[in-house]
């Protein structure tokens, strides 16, 4: 445990100048925002893959070689690698959460110009079981793309870069048409039972999914970090 957390130390200290400040800007600006009701915030799960993104660039560059020589175990690189992706978007997903329940609670919109206090007003005055989709979005996009980091670790990590781009294209491309397939069915009236599925009409059904959605995520970074180690951790840097 004292490796993982000496590594992730490490890794964020070599990219705390990059995008943190910048992702730090867009946060305040979401919880500055959402006291006026704007949700903005939802983004926030977005944003932390800047935090993310260098860390993937230098591990997967010639800077890689720098791991080789530091007094760390491969394993302990690669467990804080998956634990750097899961607990960063997970963090920024609970940043998403806590922005929509400001846009919730406060009443600020109300200084707001009428032309944007108009708009504004629909999202604290919308009856809880809709408001509570975008908590629900927010919990999928910090699923999706959590998901979709700690598979391309993994890849680059037992194959290379390349391979792992050009299987993401895939897979998001196929996401995408099944994914518009099934809202075009469903726009249409169909797949009903599947819709409340994704879309629970209770509140209780969607924290229930939030909750699948970040058991869901866990086990597949889990997944992945243990396929990582027993393929790639005796390779060399």
């Amino acid at each position: 445990m004292n490796d993982i957390m000496k590594m992730i130390r490490f890794d964020l200290i070599s990219v705390s100048r990059l995008t943190v400040p910048y992702v730090a800007v867009f946060g305040i600006v979401s919880i500055i925002a959402a006291l006026f009701s704007l949700p903005i915030g939802i983004l926030c799960v977005v944003s932390f893959v800047m935090i993310i993104a260098p860390v993937q660039g230098i591990n997967n560059s010639s800077c890689k070689k720098l791991y080789g020589i530091l007094p760390v175990s491969r394993s302990a690189v690669i467990k804080a690698l998956f634990t750097e992706i899961f607990v960063t978007m997970f963090i920024g997903e609970l940043l998403s959460f806590l922005c929509l329940l400001i846009v919730k609670c406060s009443s600020l919109y109300e200084i707001l110009p009428e032309k944007l206090s108009h708009f504004a007003e629909r999202f604290p005055t919308m009856p809880d079981y809709k408001f509570e989709k975008l908590y629900l979005l927010a919990a999928a996009a910090f699923a999706f793309i959590t998901i979709v980091l700690c598979y391309a670790q993994m890849r680059s990590e037992v194959k290379n870069m390349e391979t792992a781009i050009r299987e993401l294209m895939i897979i998001v491309a196929v996401f995408a048409a099944v994914t518009a397939f099934i809202s075009v069915m469903m726009y249409n009236g169909k797949l009903r039972a599947l819709r409340d599925i994704i879309m629970p009409p209770t509140s209780a059904g969607k924290w229930l999914s939030i909750a699948i959605l970040n058991a869901i995520t866990l086990a597949a970074a889990y997944l992945f970090c243990t396929v990582t180690i027993k393929k790639a951790s005796a390779k060399e840097l």
